[in-house]
């Protein structure tokens, strides 16, 4: 079979040598422009002809990322197309028990608070997560950086834990054994606006569990004749909570009303969307309570995720993350407004580099924050730091990084 594959930045040559073991005539393109010489030189050595632009001819399969446009094929004729995760979904054959994990907004604190309970719960658990993957012990112990593009899933461990939590950008495997979508806030446009966002995503779901969101329910239904079981909002914040201590809330678990106290080290109440959906996925798993309450009382939050610190009478929060947006500002100015602290509080919204800063919508974050009063100094993405009048009482630092 004559394969055209292109972008090699996204898994294409976890692909490539995928398709070539098979006996297919494989053609890679490095359709973005950033694949490296190292990396293009190790896939010729698996026989794969490497081009820069699409050749012209005739292919039986062309296989692309589902945010690549088809015009990136110019005025090749292929009979079939097929997306990364479909092509995952053809190659994986993992045993392990592997929780798949996409959505808008959510997926890192939803792994890493499910990896943190199910580490309690006396499981051996592989984090693969946009901050790195690794094994949790006593916390996320990262040992490299991988993509969380749906090909990563072929070279995750496949020994030696009891479960693979894994955080995926657009689509999955379809073979999980449970997938969740976390939300779908802005099913924003992708491949050049020809598709959306959640054609892409709706690539995880698997013949065994899906965990949707209650009220996107009726959107994820028409991709297919699907299993869902879903989550609502579960978790709930009692007494009037505040910067100086932890959180109390209630849930309900396997029918029945429980209590604990979040760690005041971190924004918990932004947290509070993903610890809903990991309670329906640990209850699918048939966790013990007890794992459950100790895990969620002792989570101390994604590093650099909404850390809270005081440097003497001034509060300071960080965000630090990729996925910084105005609708992300919202929900932490929302939350810090229901902690009452937001006067004469001050954000910062600093890209990481000119790159990331030339990609922000800053009028809609400026405007978001206007919203709630709060001034805003953005950095020029080149290292500067704004000078912080004397009488802020809270910084808030929104560290925009670039996406993997």
């Amino acid at each position: 079979m004559k394969v055209l594959l292109l972008d090699m930045t996204h898994g294409g040559a976890i692909l490539a040598e995928r398709f070539v073991k098979r006996g297919d005539d494989v053609t890679c393109v490095d359709v973005y422009h950033i694949g490296t010489p190292e990396m293009k030189e190790k896939v010729r050595s698996m026989g794969v002809r490497v081009e820069e632009t699409v050749p012209q001819g005739e292919y039986d399969l062309h296989v692309a990322p589902m945010h690549c446009p088809d015009s990136f094929l110019g005025d090749a004729k292929c009979k079939e197309r097929m997306s990364f995760s479909r092509a995952v979904n053809n190659f994986i054959d993992k045993k392990t028990f592997r929780i798949e994990i996409t959505g808008v907004k959510g997926k890192t604190s939803t792994c890493y608070i499910l990896s943190h309970i199910l580490s309690k719960s006396g499981k051996k658990i592989f984090l693969h997560s946009s901050r790195g993957q690794g094994p949790w012990n006593n916390g996320h112990q990262i040992e490299c950086l991988k993509s969380i593009a749906p090909t990563s899933l072929l070279e995750l461990p496949d020994e030696g834990y009891d479960v693979i939590v894994s955080e995926v950008s657009l689509g999955g495997s379809g073979k999980a054994d449970i997938a969740v979508i976390t939300n779908l806030i802005e099913d924003y446009g992708i491949a050049k606006n020809s598709r959306k966002a959640s054609q892409a995503k709706a690539e995880i779901f698997t013949d065994k569990v899906n965990i949707v969101k209650e009220d996107e329910l009726g959107i994820w239904k028409s991709f297919g004749n699907y299993k869902f079981t879903t989550f609502g909002r579960n978790m709930t914040v009692t007494g009037t909570p505040s910067l100086e201590k932890g959180v109390d809330v209630t849930f309900t678990y396997k029918g029945k009303k429980e209590a604990t106290t979040l760690d005041s080290g971190y924004m918990s109440l932004q947290y509070i969307p993903s610890f809903d959906i990991v309670l329906k996925i640990c209850e699918t798993m048939d966790i013990p309570v007890d794992a459950v309450i100790d895990g969620i009382r002792t989570f101390k939050g994604v590093p650099g995720r909404g850390e809270i610190s005081k440097e003497g009478n001034r509060w300071l929060i960080r965000d630090r993350n990729p996925g910084i947006s105005h609708m992300s500002i919202d929900m932490t100015l929302s939350c810090l407004k229901q902690l009452g602290c937001l006067e004469k509080a001050l954000a910062v919204i600093d890209p990481v580099s000119k790159k990331v800063c030339d990609k922000m919508d800053v009028d809609q974050m400026r405007a978001v924050a206007a919203k709630y009063n709060v001034p805003v100094e953005i950095t020029d993405g080149c290292g500067s730091r704004p000078t912080i009048p004397d009488d802020t009482k809270v910084v808030i630092e929104f560290i925009k990084e670039g996406f993997q």
